[in-house]
């Protein structure tokens, strides 16, 4: 598997391969201690029900540990069906589909529109948004959503990084031909401990809940997603250094995103990758993701941003072909 996030030998790096809130949130601690570890955890009926009253969500939640269960759940429901999965993305997607056993076909478009997505009947697509590694937010995806109902095909959006969008996240009204992933691993920095959910209407939810894996989320996944109900401070106050340093290093650099994290062309994403960990800085190489010109990096706190540009700065850094904002 090729992913982002530091391997047992890269501890000692400064890691900017994997895309998480750098900040802590201030009930971890807490969390964790109180987690009923020697029981079995029947928490996902109560948390479905305040996580739907805390986000304010029309639909039906399921919780489910993290983007990868709901892949795998929703691969399986599906399993009959064609997906459509567009070829710059997260290279999960094809590996989950080929241990199913599931037929897709590619949309080899480096910079989608609506027109590029041109969805057959019951076809599946799967989509991440905003992409990953592009960054890229796409404010049509409403409007397919609402297609989908009239030309009978089904839309699987993977929203892991849509907190940290910001306000131009537009609403989504779902129906019975959308399902929604999200995380929580992302935006409140606890990638050891799978958790999420999705949102679907009551005809899909009632299959992925019959399809997860028993107790998926564990005990420390309980009562993390408790203390991320409570949080009343903590998403939006570091969102806000996020979205600043982000406006930072887009005037420095040039590049451009909607995310948590930058698509850079660099010439040789491998070579670039291998020089910056000589400095003791970890940056994602984006061969997997059909962009082995380019490297990934996530936007971590003001000190640690200035090391990477600064080692940057020995390099010849470009927005990426193809892509525009």
């Amino acid at each position: 598997m090729d992913h982002g996030g530091a391997r047992k030998s890269e501890m000692n790096l400064l890691d900017f391969s994997y895309s998480s809130n750098p900040y802590k949130p201030p009930f971890l601690g807490k969390a964790l201690k109180s987690a009923k570890i020697d029981r079995y955890p029947y928490c996902e009926e109560d948390l479905e029900l305040k996580i739907k009253e805390k986000f304010k969500i029309k639909g039906e939640v399921s919780v489910a540990a993290g983007i990868t269960e709901q892949l795998y759940i929703i691969f399986n429901i599906f399993k009959h069906h064609r997906f459509v999965i567009p070829a710059y993305t997260y290279s999960e997607y094809e590996r989950v589909a080929n241990i199913i056993g599931v037929k897709y076909r590619n949309i080899k478009v480096k910079d989608l529109t609506i027109d590029d997505l041109n969805i057959k009947r019951e076809e599946v697509l799967l989509i991440s948004n905003p992409n990953n590694p592009t960054g890229k937010y796409y404010d049509f995806i409403g409007d397919l959503v609402e297609n989908s109902v009239y030309r009978n095909f089904y839309v699987v959006i993977d929203e892991a990084f849509i907190d940290f969008v910001g306000p131009k996240v537009k609403k989504i009204d779902i129906n019975d031909n959308t399902i929604i992933m999200r995380s929580f691993s992302k935006s409140y920095n606890i990638s050891g401990v799978r958790t999420g959910y999705s949102i679907a209407t009551d005809k899909f939810a009632k299959l992925i809940r019959n399809t997860r894996m028993p107790w998926g989320i564990g005990s420390l996944g309980c009562s993390l997603i408790e203390g991320i109900i409570r949080d009343k401070i903590f998403l939006n106050y570091s969102l806000a250094k996020i979205f600043s340093e982000r406006e930072r290093i887009m005037a420095k650099t040039g590049l451009k995103t909607d995310a948590n994290y930058f698509l850079a062309k660099v010439g040789n994403g491998t070579a670039v990758k291998n020089e910056l960990r000589k400095k003791g800085i970890l940056v994602r190489d984006c061969t997997s993701f059909q962009f082995p010109d380019s490297i990934r990096f996530s936007i971590r706190k003001i000190y640690e941003n200035n090391r990477l540009l600064e080692a940057l700065d020995e390099f010849e850094v470009n927005q990426p072909d193809g892509i525009n904002f």
